[in-house]
């Protein structure tokens, strides 16, 4: 069941989902498949620095795994995901790249601000954050079949909790930081840039 649980724990680890986030979100505001895969590498580069970040926290011991799962270690994360939203967001202002993705990179500020002021009372799950915004934004954009993926989200709370990264009070809050995210930018990209 451990194997079960970390090959699904990888599956919906931010960095992992950020990929097709990034490619889906492109391609169904625009609808151009090679403008999409080329946002996507980009988004990819950006990513790729916050996994080699952590990755060299790990070899420095400022971070004690992959999934950063202690709290006290998470704040250096926080800050750095931060710095790297906010140059990427100059990136697309500047390239005039896709504005969905300025208001998902927006979303991803104000859940990285929110996760750092609630993660000095608990220690809430970023896993299942990212992945309830990701399905719950892919079965909105997307409907039909799309909409299976929410249901898989008590599932990656499973696999958190068994391999003990978080407690089931760690997932709720995670998930309820999804649900907020994907609501503010179901409103911005509804009312204020009035995309379909």
């Amino acid at each position: 069941m451990n194997l079960i649980a970390q090959i699904i724990s990888i599956l919906s680890n931010p960095a992992v989902l950020s990929i097709p986030a990034s490619y889906a979100l492109v391609f169904r505001t625009s609808g151009d498949a090679l403008y999409s895969a080329v946002w996507t590498v980009v988004s990819l580069i950006f990513t790729g620095a916050i996994v080699i970040y952590v990755l060299y926290g790990i070899g420095k011991g400022i971070f004690s795994d992959f999934d950063v799962s202690v709290r006290e270690e998470r704040k250096p994360l926080f800050i750095f995901t931060a710095v790297i939203a906010v140059l990427y967001l100059l990136v697309i202002f500047f390239l005039n790249g896709p504005k969905i993705l300025m208001v998902t990179l927006g979303a991803l500020l104000l859940g990285v601000f929110m996760d750092s002021i609630i993660n000095k009372r608990i220690k809430a799950s970023v896993h299942l954050a990212v992945f309830t915004s990701f399905s719950l934004v892919l079965a909105i954009l997307f409907g039909g079949a799309f909409w299976i993926f929410p249901v898989f989200a008590p599932i990656v709370a499973w696999s958190r909790i068994k391999l003990k990264r978080h407690r089931l009070s760690e997932t709720v809050i995670g998930t309820l930081i999804g649900v907020f995210l994907v609501i503010v930018i179901y409103l911005v990209v509804q009312y204020l840039l009035g995309i379909k």
